[in-house]
């Protein structure tokens, strides 16, 4: 009978000593739960991927296109700065504004590798409107008045055809271009000293060939057609309008638009 007694006994004995066992065992890698793998992250749509695909060179068409340009009078126009110099006399300035018409004509070629270059063939520049200068000094020596009757003032290119490289935005400039001016200004005079020198008369406006200024513009596509723009387009020189020296310094500025016709 002792001997089951202690039997009974030893074995809830044993199951507790092998909790506690356990249970003094905490850091053991049985029980500690295993790291997750971390999830792989899906690359954002607008993430581009490290490798680079080579770059493939865009080509285009080559073409040549020829222009013809209808010069707008309603926003295009001329201004004419004169200045008078006589050798016994004040030098005098006149300045007058007048609209301008008149067509241009060019040829726009574009490579296979997309560069394009206008070629300025045509410039025909005419004045649609009256110019009307004054040059006053006192009320003895008189005044002198011109009158630059509309369509009598024609300005046209002088350069050869340049061939001008267009920027990404149509902009282009050359330098050294020169033009060509004819036209006549009706001279009537007041006072004195200038009836006898000058009197009334015509005075012929031509010039050859101007100075050389820079030519500068832009090309661009405008509702479905070309547009054309020549802004601030300076034209100058100088010449005689008598024998005795009567220089007349002649600057014409010209801001011009036109549109494909």
């Amino acid at each position: 009978m002792p001997k089951m007694l202690s039997n009974r006994h030893t074995a809830p004995l044993l199951r507790m000593t092998f909790v506690a066992l356990i249970a003094s065992l905490p850091s053991c890698h049985l029980f500690v739960k295993p790291p997750e793998k971390a999830a792989a992250i899906p690359p954002s749509p607008g993430t581009k991927s490290a490798v680079s695909t080579p770059s493939v060179a865009q080509r285009f068409i080559p073409s040549v296109s020829r222009l013809e340009f209808q010069i707008d009078s309603s926003v295009s126009t001329g201004t004419i700065d004169l200045a008078l110099d006589h050798d016994s006399l004040a030098p005098r300035r006149s300045v007058c504004e007048c609209p301008l018409k008149g067509s241009i004509t060019a040829t726009l070629q574009t490579s296979e590798s997309g560069v394009r270059t206008l070629t300025l063939e045509k410039v025909e520049l005419v004045t649609a409107g009256e110019g009307k200068l004054e040059f006053a000094w006192s009320p003895i020596i008189g005044t002198v008045r011109m009158l630059i009757p509309e369509g009598l003032l024609k300005i046209s290119n002088k350069s050869p055809d340049p061939v001008m490289q267009l920027g990404e935005g149509g902009e282009f400039s050359h330098p050294g271009y020169t033009f060509q001016v004819n036209g006549t200004g009706q001279v009537e005079t007041t006072g004195l000293v200038l009836r006898k020198k000058i009197g009334d008369t015509e005075t012929d406006l031509a010039i050859e060939e101007t100075e050389p200024v820079t030519l500068a513009g832009t090309l661009r596509r405008e509702e479905r057609r070309w547009r054309l723009d020549l802004p601030g387009t300076v034209m100058q020189d100088s010449f005689e309008i008598d024998e005795e020296g009567t220089a007349l310094n002649l600057i014409f500025t010209g801001n011009i638009a036109s549109f494909e016709k």
